[in-house]
């Protein structure tokens, strides 16, 4: 074969690898593709999401500065009506005690005397009709019914 020729068909071997060579770094540029879009739209998604986050951080962070500053003004206004407050919580309280004292004494005045509005002899003539003693023995007509009265009365 001449000079000419062998050179052609090197050229050719060559120009055949090269489309070789071509197809499959087409190929592997096709796969690497399929794989980038994947990861591009994760990548936008989340950049969205980080946005969005630190949005929302940001507005948080500003409502917690609000709440601050009204838990500063709530503090200082509680600081200032504590004294008041404390004294009028004081009275209340005392006068509460007091009232409770003078339940406990009036019911401690009902056990001891259940019916302070009537005269000693009265109270005698009560007690005799109730337990059919006395004066009052020949002219109850059932014992039962007084013993009745009784428990109702005391």
């Amino acid at each position: 074969m001449s000079n000419t020729a062998h050179r052609y068909l090197r050229l050719c071997q060559a120009y055949v690898q090269l489309a070789d060579k071509f197809t499959q770094l087409d190929v592997e540029q096709m796969t690497l593709r399929e794989k980038l879009i994947p990861f591009l739209l994760a990548f936008k998604h989340y950049k969205e999401l980080s946005e969005q986050l630190a949005n929302e951080n940001t507005s948080l962070q500003a409502e917690l500065e609000d709440l601050r500053q009204r838990y500063a003004q709530l503090n200082a206004a509680e600081n200032q009506f504590a004294p008041e407050l404390t004294s009028e919580l004081e009275a209340a309280l005392l006068e509460a005690e007091e009232q409770m004292a003078l339940v406990e004494e009036t019911i401690q005045e009902q056990n001891m005397d259940p019916d302070p509005d009537l005269l000693p002899v009265e109270k005698l003539l009560l007690d005799e009709y109730v337990t059919g003693t006395g004066e009052l023995a020949g002219m109850l007509p059932e014992a039962g019914v007084n013993s009745k009265l009784a428990e109702s009365h005391f």
